[in-house]
């Protein structure tokens, strides 16, 4: 047990989870005006480049034998969690963005965002297109599919959250970074609406997931959060700088709204199916728990950017609520992770 924790390949779904939840406080911070709230998201954002930093070891010994890595990718519950690392990374380059201006000087944390964005897009590319190709060539039926299999499309969806702030400073090179952000835009999009649809074929046709998958039947609400805020932060910042033929984000509103109301939809029915498996012999703890997390983030980070675009107080409200709940579920699953570590003396 001990060495399946430390070598899981979901370990910087913490990453991504911290960084989400650090995003989530700053926008509560921007709507209700509390400076308070800005500073327990700069901590929060220290934290996730700190496991940011302190994880990537268990993901470069990877490097060191490449069978067993070819192996993983191979491996239709672990192999998209491997994504973890690139997605955990383009979360972090988002959140130096967004909140790295407010605590030391915009040029060094843009820079660091632009770092973070390149390695996270580099890797991405390279172990998406290794983990489809894998997937395409193997004899497995429908019942390998899993809500992990969205991972990889969630990456490119985070690509142009991490570009907004770099196209609204450099309006010279913003149109060409906001056609780079729109064409990532097209591959997440397409990718997930793919893939969800084999998600749904899987859990229709075939037995249910079992206990230890649970936290992937949640993942859905990732895609379904970060496809409208992405359009939102992406339209928003051509219009900024001034990009031709951008002059608002109305589309990005619409197709936010449609993200959140089937994110909302999905969470009743896994909420349900997560029921029946703690009823039927609970629920294993494993690294894999982090999956509760970011697609939990991602819905309060777009539910909080319609409702501070459109400046309607009823959702702005449901975006404070949906910031708690993210923050009492991250304390749960990370105490929950950390007595795993200590127990497998990790």
């Amino acid at each position: 047990m001990a060495a399946g924790s430390r070598d899981h390949p979901a370990w910087y779904g913490s990453v991504m989870g911290t960084g989400a939840l650090a995003l989530a406080f700053a926008g509560q911070a921007a709507t209700w005006n509390a400076e308070w709230l800005s500073v327990i998201a700069i901590v929060l954002l220290i934290a996730a480049s700190a496991l940011a930093i302190l994880l990537l070891p268990r993901y470069l010994r990877r490097l060191g034998n490449r069978a067993t890595l070819l192996t993983e990718i191979d491996n239709p519950a672990h192999g998209p969690m491997l994504a973890t690392l690139p997605a955990g990374l383009l979360v972090l380059a988002v959140a130096w963005g967004r909140i790295g201006p407010s605590f030391m000087p915009s040029s060094v944390a843009l820079w660091i965002n632009g770092v973070l964005l390149v390695f996270g897009v580099l890797i991405a590319l390279a172990l998406g297109l290794a983990w489809s190709s894998s997937m395409m060539h193997s004899s497995r039926g429908l019942e390998s599919v899993n809500g992990g299999w969205l991972i990889p499309p969630v990456m490119n969806l985070l690509v142009p959250l991490g570009l907004s702030p770099l196209i609204v400073a450099n309006p010279d090179a913003a149109p060409l970074l906001v056609l780079i952000g729109f064409a990532f835009f097209g591959v997440g999009t397409f990718l997930f609406l793919a893939i969800v649809a084999l998600l749904i074929a899987r859990l229709a046709l075939r037995d249910p997931l079992p206990a230890a998958m649970a936290a992937s039947l949640w993942i859905p609400l990732a895609p379904a959060g970060v496809i409208g805020l992405s359009l939102i932060r992406l339209l928003q910042a051509a219009t900024e700088a001034g990009v031709p033929g951008f002059s608002g984000f109305t589309a990005g509103l619409v197709v936010a709204a449609m993200g959140v109301g089937f994110g909302l939809w999905w969470a009743g029915f896994a909420g349900l199916e997560l029921r029946r498996m703690r009823r039927s012999g609970g629920v294993p703890i494993h690294p894999g728990w982090w999956g509760f997390v970011f697609p939990i983030g991602a819905m309060a980070l777009s539910i909080t950017a319609i409702g501070s675009s459109c400046g309607v107080l009823a959702i702005e409200a449901f975006g404070l609520v949906s910031t708690i709940t993210l923050a009492v579920l991250w304390s749960v699953v990370a105490v929950r992770t950390g007595r795993l570590l200590f127990a497998s003396g990790d």
